[in-house]
């Protein structure tokens, strides 16, 4: 007859687990407090000595004075433009704002740059053109209308674009005039 052997006892089972677990905290709770521990003495570093400041001696007014043999020093500014003044300077034109200073339309309350060129409308009546202010409003301008600060002026109303003519001065005081075009965007997409 053949004998039973019992069964081999699982590994996997929680009763071998559980104080392998423990045996594991264990040698590393004890491997970490003995490389914690050493024989050396800790070495003690010195602070290197602050250093001290250097009284600085203020300076008298007369080292700072020009001597008499010294020859001072004057900047001629005859026939010299100021560096500091823009050369050319946007002013408007007061002859011209004196004459239709009554009759300015809103658009001259805005600069030539923030202004968008929306339409062009041509009939028996005329060119006009629609212009878009950065408030949202939309103005219609014709030929010889004034608009933007500089006191512009419309020339000229094209299929795709206006051209106004504005006036500034540079440092010498000459009247310059530029000629600036507001396009029309072509349809996107």
């Amino acid at each position: 007859m053949r004998r039973k052997l019992p069964n081999p006892p699982n590994h996997n089972s929680e009763a071998y687990l559980v104080p392998r677990i423990v045996l594991l905290c264990v040698a590393i709770c004890v491997g970490a407090g003995l490389t914690a521990c050493s024989v050396e003495p800790p070495i003690q570093t010195q602070a290197p000595p602050a250093k001290r400041r250097q009284e600085v001696k203020a300076l008298s007014l007369d080292a700072l004075a020009p001597k008499s043999d010294e020859e001072s020093y004057t900047y001629d500014t005859s026939g010299r433009r100021d560096p500091f003044k823009p050369l050319i300077a946007a002013t408007k034109p007061t002859a011209v704002l004196s004459e239709e200073k009554l009759t300015c339309p809103p658009t001259q309350d805005f600069e030539l740059a923030s202004l968008k060129l929306v339409a062009i409308v041509w009939g028996a009546m005329g060119r006009k053109a629609m212009l878009k202010a950065p408030n949202g409003r939309g103005y219609a301008v014709t030929e010889e209308m004034l608009i933007g600060r500089t006191c512009g002026r419309v020339r000229r109303i094209e299929s795709n674009a206006i051209v106004i003519e504005q006036a500034g001065q540079d440092s010498a005081g000459n009247v310059l005039k530029e000629e600036v075009v507001l396009r029309l965007r072509e349809r996107e997409g």
